[in-house]
């Protein structure tokens, strides 16, 4: 083990642990709101998004489960493929899921604040 790999498996579980239990305690606020939301349609959800509450709640949850899917894809690219295949798959892991998330956040932030 070289020295600047020792510790990475213990961060790696801390933030994936982390990150699942802010997916529990974010579904616990997200089902209920959009259940309700839901109610008047895609309007409905609009308008529930278009809230601070409603829009924070929201990003919180989806940064944490977007998190949570990059941390699980790098465990599978960690386990199958190695040198710079494994180098270029955890690149493209990172990149794919900010744009996801900068995409949903541009349009979330826009929705609740910049109307």
């Amino acid at each position: 083990m070289s020295a600047g790999s020792k510790g990475h498996g213990t961060k790696h579980f801390k933030i994936h642990t982390w990150t699942g239990y802010g997916l529990i305690i974010g579904l616990l606020g997200v089902i209920p709101s959009v259940w309700l939301a839901a109610g008047n349609g895609a309007q409905g959800i609009v308008d529930w998004l278009s809230t601070p509450i409603g829009a924070l709640g929201f990003l919180a949850f989806f940064t944490a489960a977007v998190w949570y899917c990059k941390l699980e894809m790098d465990e599978v690219i960690m386990d199958y493929f190695g040198g710079k295949l494994r180098a270029f798959g955890l690149l493209k892991n990172k990149v794919v899921g900010f744009i996801l998330w900068a995409a949903v956040a541009f349009a979330v932030i826009k929705l609740a604040f910049l109307g």
